[in-house]
């Protein structure tokens, strides 16, 4: 395939994606873990089930009503037709959480704290159940100490990666004006690009997460097409889907030119399966160059909010690229 040629129209992959922030206001002192991304998924999830689940049931396993219900859609990812079903192990959540940057720290009452999501598909008309959710989990309290929080007020982005946050909704008027957001900007392609891994990065291999020495483009960008690729098969599947095999052999002309990474080690307690896991991966930065880069352009760009590898549901596998002006800086 020459270089020069993109498979598809960077319209044609865009996934409809929602971005919001919600600004919480802290009501007890909260104290944040290192990565508190596991801690907000799962108040939030425990709040969502406890306000929308009409059975009652201790897990969803044979619920009737599982391809329907909203803590499914995002907690539970009801299952593709019988055919995707097999050729994947587990479904992407049509949600990915940004949660306060890293680092333990104390928030003490009255401080500002801001949860980010990126919605994917239909997931952004669920909106006003996530408000009601975290309004509720905020009641409740995070963490052991079950400090309380309260909303006070959500924010969309008006385009993917502007910079624009308008308010949607208020805590004291109560109303919610959410819109539909534009695509994100491309621009053109560069000749190399440069990703900063700003949550740990998990690709698995052959039962094997990939560490400094073993992370290559291939196995980057071929992770990144796949979640893309079964995103849209599953929260779009009304669109065309561009012809994905074309792009291996774009994935091949690309290489990882050089990287200054780390191996970060996290564990989380899993309150479902009762035990402490391990959740490390990869910090720092990486460049990409090769003729295959402007064909693989836009998927490149979008993963920047979708996330990539294990556990982006709690906001793993951040990363964002890096313009010429912030490695000035």
């Amino acid at each position: 395939m020459s270089a020069a040629v993109v498979p598809f129209r960077a319209d044609d992959l865009c996934l409809p994606l929602e971005r919001v922030r919600f600004q919480l206001e802290a009501l007890d002192p909260i104290r944040l873990p290192g990565y508190s991304g596991s801690a907000f998924r799962g108040l939030l999830g425990h709040s969502l089930r406890h306000s929308v689940c009409v059975t009652r049931a201790p897990n969803c396993d044979g619920c009737l009503l599982r391809q329907h219900c909203v803590y499914s859609t995002f907690f539970e990812s009801p299952a593709l037709p019988a055919q995707a079903g097999q050729r994947y192990s587990a479904l992407p959540h049509p949600f990915v959480l940004e949660p306060p940057p890293a680092g333990q720290r104390v928030i003490p009452p009255g401080d500002p704290l801001s949860l980010g999501m990126t919605l994917i598909g239909p997931a952004a008309e669920l909106l006003p159940y996530l408000i009601h959710a975290l309004q509720r989990a905020g009641e409740r309290g995070l963490g052991r100490e079950n400090a309380r929080f309260r909303l006070l007020r959500v924010e969309q982005e008006t385009q993917p990666g502007s910079g624009q946050w308008p308010s949607v909704y208020d805590r004291q008027l109560g109303v919610l004006e959410a819109f539909r957001s534009q695509p994100p900007a491309l621009g053109p392609a560069p000749s190399a690009v440069s990703l900063a891994l700003i949550t740990p990065l998990r690709l698995k291999q052959q039962g094997h997460y990939l560490g400094v020495r073993q992370l290559d483009a291939r196995a980057l960008l071929g992770t990144l097409a796949r979640r893309v690729a079964l995103l849209m098969e599953h929260y779009q599947p009304e669109a065309e889907a561009p012809d994905w095999g074309q792009l291996q052999p774009a994935i091949d002309q690309v290489r990882l030119e050089r990287a200054d990474l780390r191996w970060v080690d996290w564990t989380r307690y899993s309150s479902r399966q009762r035990t402490q896991m391990q959740l490390g991966g990869l910090l720092g930065t990486l460049q990409l160059s090769g003729p295959g880069l402007p064909a693989l352009w836009p998927l490149i760009v979008l993963g920047q909010w979708l996330h990539l590898g294990k556990n982006t549901s709690f906001g793993l596998g951040h990363y964002r690229l890096i313009s010429d002006q912030d490695q000035a800086d």
